[in-house]
């Protein structure tokens, strides 16, 4: 999972970056695609743990998330603006975004007026887009009538002000538009880059209902304070987390809050010789999980081998499980849940 940080120059998304990832920020302008630098999350799992214990496997692989941060660029973006516009091509391919607004001493923006107004760019880019693609089809002969009727639909939504992730699509349309990257479709968290002190308010009601709206949730984190804490050891992470009221660090906090939002669950596959996290949507199937471990499995899938992480946890071993009666075998369209530990069997 990709997730790439935007907001207006100020904001301090390179902190947010810091914070997150432990990486300092890109010091200088750059332009294109280096400009882009990412930073892996791995996320921490005690259930992943306890498989590597248990299997003694000889490798471990949790869920990553890969946070990328942009280096500024003087040029295309003015004081003041919401958003970069030269950035707007590099963010297209990423799986989420994190919309960051200041808070803090120095710098505080109304948390409503900052969503809108970053909203308003990429709803404006998502229009254009559209619109483009739209001329060019009534241009074509033998163009997608379906195509044309759907871009038509989404013109009219988005030339409402509403942001894509609002308006519900079919999955013909869906798949229609799967190559287009619409910005306004993306996930998105508003992050409340804010002083220690304000780490754990609440935003107004009216505040939450306008994110809602906009299909949005909020993640509080006091950049400044906890990019500060990569210098300390883990006891002294605590310490000062504890004294803030924190319970965890951003990185796992944010973690969670995106797990949240997207409506993600993980899985494991588990032997001697990994032990391997993987997530996956809510709601997905025992085909989309092989898919997820590998195209190949998916297509020679012939059935599931099923069970819980509770019951494995409990019992020590699949043999146990499954003289518990409780291992189960499972076909394409078992709809997966969170834990569950399976090993599909497939054909080449």
């Amino acid at each position: 999972m990709k997730t790439g940080i935007i907001g207006a120059r100020g904001a301090g998304k390179s902190t947010v970056f810091h914070a997150l990832t432990g990486l300092a920020p890109i010091h200088g302008a750059s332009e294109g695609k280096a400009r882009a630098r990412p930073g892996q999350i791995k996320v921490r799992d005690a259930r992943l743990d306890n498989l590597e214990a248990i299997y003694g496997s000889r490798k471990k692989i949790p869920v990553e998330l890969t946070v990328v941060d942009f280096a500024p660029n003087p040029r295309e973006q003015k004081e003041g603006a919401a958003l970069d516009p030269s950035l707007l091509p590099l963010i297209r391919d990423l799986d989420a975004l994190l919309i960051v607004v200041p808070q803090f001493a120095g710098n505080r923006q109304a948390l409503t007026a900052a969503v809108e107004s970053i909203e308003g760019e990429l709803v404006f880019a998502d229009f254009d887009q559209a619109e483009r693609r739209l001329e060019r089809l009534k241009k074509e002969r033998g163009g997608s009538d379906f195509e044309r009727a759907a871009l038509e639909r989404v013109l009219k939504w988005l030339e409402e002000g509403k942001p894509l992730r609002t308006l519900e699509m079919t999955h013909q349309e869906l798949q229609a538009f799967s190559s287009f990257g619409f910005l306004s479709r993306k996930p998105a968290l508003v992050v409340v880059n804010c002083d220690v002190e304000a780490a754990t308010a609440e935003i107004t009601g009216s505040e939450r209902e306008t994110l809602r709206a906009h299909g949005l949730d909020v993640f509080r984190l006091a950049a400044a304070f906890e990019a500060e804490l990569w210098e300390l050891d883990e006891a002294g992470q605590r310490e000062m987390l504890s004294a803030a009221g924190l319970e965890a660090p951003a990185r796992d906090r944010l973690i969670a809050a995106l797990y949240h939002h997207l409506g993600l669950i993980t899985f494991y596959t588990a032997g001697e010789p990994e032990a391997h996290a993987w997530s996956l949507e809510r709601g997905a199937t025992a085909l989309d999980a092989a898919a997820k471990i590998h195209t190949d499995i998916a297509r020679g899938f012939i059935r599931a081998e099923v069970m819980s992480y509770e019951d494995f946890a409990e019992l020590k071993s699949e043999a146990k499980v499954k003289e518990a009666g409780k291992f189960r075998l499972e076909g394409r369209d078992y709809v997966m849940r969170d834990g569950d530990i399976i090993h599909i069997r497939f054909k080449v």
